[in-house]
């Protein structure tokens, strides 16, 4: 079917309109032709928003002039003024001589118009005005896609622009703005749109790297999404993924490689960063160097250990951050020391370990700080000190003393009484420094305040306070007051002299122990003398309240094989392997069955044989010679590691069936080394001198740590 054109209808109706009305001429009761007026019947003046259709349909009215209505006349709508549409655009009159259209208002505000035309008939004209349509639209203009660094506020604000649905802008509509993933802010969560109907915010990227998302809506209309990547900041922070504290052999490779995982300060990782590995002083090597960083910050590197034992220290660094990781190369112990509130050991290949309370620079690290220090609860690597590798240590309680299979004597620790033997007096020295004087020791005892060594041949050197004539020597004799004037020395003296460079003895000896505030020995014929304080019978002389500064012979004749002194009591191996104590036993560490302090040699009770003995504060600890360990005497802190903290006058055997070679009693704890070269500690553990990374007491022997 061809379609007409709508002017072509209007001529059409034309004709049909005049050929309709003539021919109603012959009605009935008619005095001439029909004549039709058109008129708007409703519809007219609406308001609707632009582009809506409106409430109400347009209809005009055909009548006569008898005023009935005509049916069947065909009536053309018009859009007249605007781009709106009218449906249908013919109609044709019904029996009530109504015609009828809808009309969509265009796109512009305003007055919009509609003719309704018929035949010859002036057009009737609808009014309309078309309004500012709801908000149909958000549509972003500007922000979205970008990058920039976490928490960091992004360079471009974001825009949207509000809208209808005819692209007219929106103006005072409420605009919300919602973060989403990644987190971070706004600088407003609701906008106003502006005249351009533009809402407007700042946005900071939250904490989390990657894309994050901002929702933007304004009430039923379909939400925006807007999204931005969010890069990591700067190096921040290094995180341990794996690898920290191993152990393994010296040389070795460390099983598992170190990972470590470099993030900004959000915690998120940092790929494309470079990482340089370095380790400390005998730490050994890594192998790469240098490293760069991967998806989600990561790295790694390899670790070999260096050949000694002990701790060792991996540092990883990334711009400002940095992280010390931890490693530990098994230690053979070959003979292990206990002190005041720290041991020392010394490795099958002559490295010396320290560990415990350092406030007066005992462990021989070379660090401070003085007087609180710190703690050290691992076994640490003294400070290097050249080629030299030790044979010896002997711990005090505020110093320790050693000597190197060269014979070279050294001391480190406190020195305000000279006990360090190093031609000062100072308030500390806090690594191993070697003895003044060119003696070639064999061996070096520290005590309390002062220190006592053997040369090579015997000879009798001590250091450090003399109050009590400790030092057996290093005496000003004024001949005609007849007085005797006790001096400190802070470098080695021969046992018997004068200040002036005169002896009043001569004297070689096969053992020498430092005590609390006493000194003894055993001379080549095995007969034990003692000097220094008396008071509590310590010199097993005979007496309770003399103090000397000359050797005393030990009564009783008994034939000694070595010997050790404590902080106020003395005790000695005889060459049969039964022992003797004499002196304070207020604590039962004469290990009698008593607590009756004794001025001369008693024997130990049990009938038990012995290969080694060490007096400590208040308690002493022996070797059976099947290895059997034994201790009495003070147990306030479990130094007798038999499971208790019960004091006992009696020897009572070490918890744990081990056998041991070496055994050392400190002021609360004792440590020794078993026949399979593994050392143990128990008893205090206030400050770390247990040595297996705790602070816990322990009543029985414990492993010190890195060993297999």
């Amino acid at each position: 079917m061809q379609r007409r054109s709508v002017r072509g209808l209007v001529a059409s109706l034309s004709v049909f309109a005049a050929t309709f009305l003539a021919s109603c001429s012959n009605d009935v009761g008619t005095t001439g032709p029909r004549i039709a007026a058109l008129s708007i019947a409703s519809g007219n003046n609406q308001v609707g928003p632009i582009g809506g259709i409106l409430a109400q349909p347009l209809v005009v009215s055909i009548k006569d002039q008898r005023g009935d209505p005509v049916e069947g006349v065909i009536v053309v709508w018009t859009v007249s003024a605007g781009d709106g549409i009218v449906t249908p655009g013919v109609d044709t009159t019904d029996a009530d001589g109504l015609a009828r259209t809808t009309f969509r208002l265009g796109s512009s505000l305003g007055v919009q118009t509609v003719s309704a035309g018929l035949s010859d008939l002036q057009p009737v004209s609808f009014s309309a005005t078309a309004t500012a349509a709801p908000a149909n639209r958000l549509t972003v203009t500007a922000g979205d896609g970008q990058t920039g660094t976490v928490g960091s506020v992004l360079s471009t604000d974001i825009q949207v622009r509000v809208t209808d649905a005819f692209d007219n802008v929106k103006a005072g509509i409420p605009v919300t703005f919602a973060v989403g993933s990644g987190g971070g802010a706004v600088s407003s969560t609701s906008v106003l749109s502006d005249a351009t109907g533009i809402a407007t915010v700042k946005w900071t990227l939250g904490p989390i790297s990657g894309t994050q998302s901002l929702t933007v809506g304004a009430g039923s209309l379909t939400p925006a999404t807007i999204t931005a990547t969010a890069r990591p900041g700067a190096a921040a922070g290094i995180v341990v993924v794996q690898g920290n504290n191993q152990q393994g052999l010296p040389g070795a490779a460390l099983p598992d490689s170190v990972i470590i995982r470099v993030v900004d300060q959000f915690g998120n990782g940092i790929s494309g960063d470079s990482v340089t590995w370095t380790l400390s002083a005998a730490g050994g090597t890594v192998s790469p160097s240098v490293t760069f960083t991967g998806p989600g910050g990561r790295t790694a590197t390899k670790w070999t250990l260096g050949l000694s034992g002990g701790p060792k220290k991996l540092t990883a660094k990334s711009g400002a951050a940095t992280i010390d990781l931890t490693g530990a190369a098994f230690i053979t112990f070959a003979s292990v020391t206990a002190g005041g509130r720290s041991a020392c050991g010394i490795d099958d290949g002559g490295v010396l370990y320290c560990w415990g309370f350092n406030g007066d620079g005992q462990l021989g690290i070379g660090q401070g700080p003085l007087g609180a220090g710190p703690v050290y609860a691992l076994p640490q690597a003294a400070a290097p000190v050249g080629n030299q590798t030790f044979g010896q240590v002997n711990g005090g309680s505020f110093a320790n003393c050693g000597v190197t299979f060269s014979h070279v004597g050294y001391c480190w620790g406190d020195n305000n009484n000279g006990q360090t033997g190093t031609g000062i007096f100072s308030r500390s020295v806090t690594e191993p420094t070697p003895i003044s004087v060119g003696v070639a020791f064999s061996t070096i005892s520290a005590g309390r305040v002062h220190s006592c060594g053997l040369s090579v041949g015997g000879v009798p050197y001590c250091w450090g306070s003399n109050e009590r004539g400790q030092l057996g020597g290093n005496v000003t004799i004024d001949t005609v007051a007849h007085t005797v004037l006790l001096v400190p020395s802070n470098a080695p003296k021969l046992v018997g002299s004068t200040t002036d460079g005169k002896f009043f003895g001569t004297y070689d000896f096969r053992a020498i122990s430092a005590g609390g505030i006493h000194t003894c020995a055993v001379d080549f014929q095995h007969q034990a003398l003692c000097w220094g304080m008396g008071r509590d019978g310590q010199l097993g002389d005979g007496t309770n309240s003399v103090d000397e500064y000359i050797p005393q012979f030990v009564v009783g004749g008994a034939v000694f094989d070595s010997i050790t002194a404590g902080f106020s009591h003395s005790c000695a191996i005889l060459t049969d392997g039964s022992a003797q104590c004499w002196g304070l036993n207020s604590d039962g560490q004469l290990g009698t069955g008593t607590f009756a302090r004794q001025n001369i040699p008693t024997t130990v009770a049990g009938g038990l044989t012995f290969m080694a003995i060490s007096a400590g504060l208040g308690h002493t600890c022996a070797l059976a010679t099947d290895g059997t360990a034994y201790c009495w005497g003070n147990n306030s802190k479990g130094q007798l590691g038999d499971g208790t903290m019960t004091t006992q006058s009696n020897p009572v055997a070490v918890a744990g069936g081990l056998t041991f070679k070496t055994i050392s009693a400190g002021d609360y704890q004792t440590c020794g080394v078993t026949t399979d070269d593994v050392a143990y500690c128990w008893g205090d553990n206030e400050f770390g001198s247990i040595g297996d990374g705790t602070l816990t007491v322990r009543l029985e022997p414990t492993k010190v740590a890195f060993q297999r």
